[in-house]
């Protein structure tokens, strides 16, 4: 991964062995940062190297990571990359193609040390904006996103215990949906999931990402990268990708077929999901972000016992300018979503590749 070269001294904060350093991260770094992200509770799966790996490798752009130390250890983080956007201009984002982001840090002097970085990173990369897409509540005093939702729950103790720890009417539809499909496994089921995937978002009126990014994951990711579809008569219907950290899983991109949706077939999937996690050691599903003003998906993950807790995304902005909406539920977009479901399925594919790198 390359990495920012500092064309000015370090900074500091406090003083004595409670001074906090902060420097561009370097390769050297990277065994303190995997180790740091492990060990802390506030990281998550995208904190770890290798989402900024195949970010990189998958769509070229820059990483411009920040590493607070003190006293020699690493006292917080900030994975960041410069994007190019031919919609928002410069922008620096925490993390591309993720939900989640951000500063971890020790304390609120490494954070407000990391802030101050980013800050002054923006003016030296000409950038518009920072965005931090923070899952939890970082104390800094920033604007903030109040358009996503994310939905996460224990899981049980044993896979057996799934079904019953599952809404009556959810459980039924897994029931029912398990007598006419099969389920499998397996890292070679990705492209299967991706095919799935970028007929789903083509469905839906948004661009999907890039099939390379999909193997990038997959090779940084290894075991800890679950693909599971399920096939009705041989022929797959639904898929979902998943990543695991530490005792959590996250079902991150997933697609379904129409004949699949109507035979409750993403019930069985995410049935299926929670008991191989339980199985796996696991201990909690994160079933992911959703926009507020999206009621389907709301409601599917409301019906399997998951509650809403809203995302604290927040941004680094100048004074008075406002943050521009790349979301599909921005009313400015409707007419291009209308148009994109038109579009045959081999052109959404290859053009959506290059929509999302202005996406991020």
């Amino acid at each position: 991964m390359q990495t920012l070269v500092a064309n000015e001294p370090r900074r500091t904060t406090g003083g004595g062995a409670r001074a906090v350093e902060v420097r561009p991260f370097s390769p050297a770094d990277a065994g303190a940062w995997s180790a740091y992200v492990e060990g802390s509770g506030s990281a998550t799966v995208f904190h770890r190297l290798a989402w900024s790996e195949a970010v990189e490798r998958a769509y070229g752009h820059r990483p411009v990571h920040l590493a607070a130390w003190r006293a020699g250890r690493l006292a917080g983080i900030l994975p960041l990359f410069l994007v190019r956007s031919a919609f928002a201009g410069r922008i620096a984002v925490s993390l591309p193609y993720a939900t989640y982001g951000g500063i971890v840090a020790d304390d609120a002097e490494a954070a407000s040390a990391l802030l101050a970085a980013a800050r002054r990173l923006k003016g030296e990369l000409h950038a518009r904006y920072v965005e931090l897409r923070h899952r939890d509540h970082s104390g800094l005093d920033l604007p903030t996103i109040d358009r996503y939702d994310t939905f996460r729950r224990r899981l049980p103790a044993e896979a057996a215990d799934v079904p019953a720890w599952l809404p009556r009417k959810t459980r039924a539809a897994a029931r029912k949906g398990l007598a006419g499909h099969t389920v499998e496994t397996g890292g070679h089921l990705l492209d299967v999931v991706y095919d799935l995937y970028a007929f789903t978002l083509r469905r839906l009126g948004s661009p999907n990402y890039r099939r390379g990014l999909f193997h990038a994951l997959r090779d940084a990711y290894g075991d800890d990268c679950v693909c599971m579809v399920v096939r009705q008569e041989g022929k797959p219907v639904a898929g979902v990708v998943s990543f695991v950290f530490r005792d959590e899983i996250v079902p991150y991109f997933s697609g379904s077929l129409p004949e699949g949706m109507k035979a409750n077939a993403n019930n069985v999937m995410y049935l299926k999901l929670m008991e191989h996690a339980v199985r796996r050691g696991l201990r909690w599903f994160d079933f992911n972000r959703t926009r507020c003003d999206n009621p389907g998906p709301r409601a599917f993950k409301q019906n399997h016992g998951f509650e809403p807790s809203p995302l604290a995304y927040q941004v680094v902005l100048d004074g008075g300018e406002a943050l521009p909406n790349l979301s599909p539920g921005n009313p400015k977009f409707a007419l291009a979503v209308r148009t994109w479901r038109l579009l045959p399925l081999w052109l959404t594919r290859r053009v959506g590749g290059w929509i999302t790198k202005w996406i991020p």
